[in-house]
């Protein structure tokens, strides 16, 4: 678990205006960050104190000059003012279903039903008691039906490059981000935490692989993690099997979802398993730490779903001035919201996470 973030840094700034000028959700509020900061060091009340209009991204505290964690001093004061009724439904049906959609836990395997390829491996590797490396497929891969190629095609590159995998399958629960996002702090993800790492331990697993960089955050960073477990995203682990896929001349452009980028560091694996496609890559203004968001962060959508769109529609539109056909990412929320900005701007750039792009390239 994170320590609290200290409020008093709020002192030290100088006032420059970058954190204004970072934010993808500048100008949604009736005032900027500069004065938000003054506004909440002087304990003033005021209808424009808003910390709901944000998408965690963290982008203002990467290029804060004076390192002021300001991400996460937002994060802590949706603590201490409590959940809006807007996000209240969500805590609610996590609590009874533990999962976002309310939908019985059977349904997390209904991505498996109309798999082309691969799917009597799946269904075995699914019904294993015993696995070195288990699948977290998180609630967007398993319950969105356009999301069901990530975790059919992450599968059948896993077992294709002979690991031997599990799942949590129905016994999965939520990361629990969305009770963090919703301003219930780090303690209401501990019954999550215990969760799962109770099943990783029936199953003698010494590895979770994730597909949603937000999952992988969670359990890295805001979990009580005390467990000897390895926690890595796909991209890295795919680049230690030996896969092989089928070339092709096409140009694509990589957007960085900002809890796998910036939080966690991780910019190289994805461009290194392009490249081996054959795929040349032109990098948008904004990639890598500088990586701008595609709204779909921080429960922001619950509040403002105007305000999400407008951002994807920004990063889509980011994404097209490259000349690439393929904008590919590494998250299936970012893929799903940055469609939403394609629809938006009638776009003919195509939206892949990059574990579609490769599963359709795999030898």
């Amino acid at each position: 678990m994170t320590a609290k973030p200290d409020i008093e840094k709020l002192k030290t700034c100088i006032q420059c205006g970058t954190c204004s000028a970072t934010c993808p959700a500048a100008g949604s509020n009736p005032i900027t960050h500069r004065h938000l900061w003054q506004l909440i060091l002087r304990n003033e009340s005021s209808e424009a104190l808003n910390y709901w209009n944000c998408t965690n991204c963290a982008l203002c505290e990467e290029r804060c000059p004076r390192g002021i964690p300001l991400s996460s001093i937002i994060m802590d004061l949706r603590e201490k003012e409590g959940t809006p009724d807007n996000m209240s439904a969500v805590t609610e049906i996590l609590a009874k279903t533990r999962n976002i959609n309310g939908d019985p836990a059977e349904n997390r395997l209904l991505w498996t039903e109309n798999m082309s390829d691969g799917k009597e491996e799946v269904l075995i590797a699914i019904k294993k008691e015993r696995a070195e490396v288990l699948y977290f497929t998180g609630c967007v891969s398993s319950l969105f039906p356009q999301a069901y190629k990530i975790p059919q095609g992450l599968s059948r590159l896993l077992i294709k490059g002979g690991v031997d995998l599990g799942f949590f399958g129905t016994e999965e629960w939520c990361c629990g981000y969305p009770l963090y996002g919703a301003g219930l702090g780090e303690e209401a993800l501990k019954e999550y935490a215990e969760h799962t790492y109770e099943i990783l331990r029936q199953k003698g697993a010494n590895t979770i692989v994730f597909s949603c960089p937000t999952c992988l955050y969670v359990f890295a960073h805001l979990y009580p993690n005390n467990e000897d477990v390895r926690l890595v995203h796909y991209t890295e682990y795919l680049q230690e099997l030996d896969l092989k896929f089928s070339d092709n001349d096409e140009i694509v452009t990589y957007h960085d979802p900002c809890d796998l980028g910036r939080k966690s560091g991780i910019t190289e694996p994805p461009r290194e398993l392009i490249k081996l496609t054959g795929a040349s890559i032109a990098e948008m203004r904004f990639n890598r730490k500088e990586g701008k968001c595609c709204g779909g962060g921080g429960n922001l959508e619950m509040m403002n779903a105007d305000l999400t769109s407008d951002i994807a529609a920004a990063r889509v539109e980011e994404a097209m001035q490259t000349g690439a056909s393929c904008l590919v990412t590494t998250c299936q929320q970012c893929k799903r919201t940055l469609q939403g900005g394609v629809r938006k701007l009638r776009s003919r750039i195509k939206v892949y996470d990059l574990v579609e792009f490769l599963a359709e390239r795999l030898i």
